[in-house]
């Protein structure tokens, strides 16, 4: 529904959908240099959870672990770089855009710990906080936070 929602809007505001289009391409690019940012942490025994939405989203077990990797870029990382494009573009934060987009991954980041700490299964399901996974997670959301800023800074 929001694909259609953003696409519609698009047509009807090209302004609006180039803005969004912008977004969501940083966004793709954000969250492709986060997973690179994970794979030493995998390594070192962080379970990789993303396979995962797949069966979460289908409600079966033999969900297609690309699933998981889809939603991942073109919903989470895509549709976060056009909610951060959108927030910036209506509170004017064009001169600061990368210190924005990394206080915003790290907005995103509270909201991922809280979201694990809060929810009865979200450490069983997604993954515990430990130092590893914290400090992963971390690293990981300001990397998606710079990378954000400074595409949507290229992008202009």
């Amino acid at each position: 529904p929001s694909i259609i929602l953003i696409s519609i809007c698009g047509l009807a505001y090209p302004h609006l959908g180039m803005l969004c289009l912008k977004g969501w391409l940083a966004g793709l690019v954000a969250v492709f240099l986060y997973d690179i940012s994970r794979v030493p942490f995998i390594l070192a025994g962080w379970d990789d959870f993303i396979p995962q939405i797949g069966v979460w989203l289908l409600g079966r077990e033999n969900a297609p672990p690309a699933l998981g990797y889809l939603y991942r870029y073109a919903g989470n990382g895509g549709g976060m770089g056009i909610s951060f494009i959108l927030l910036a573009q209506l509170f004017k934060l064009n001169k600061n855009l990368v210190k924005s987009a990394v206080i915003y991954g790290l907005a995103v980041f509270g909201c991922l710990m809280l979201t694990l700490i809060i929810s009865p299964l979200g450490q069983d399901e997604m993954f515990a906080i430990t130092p590893l996974t914290l400090t992963g997670s971390l690293i990981g959301h300001i990397i998606y936070g710079v990378v954000l800023g400074l595409m949507l800074k290229r992008l202009e």
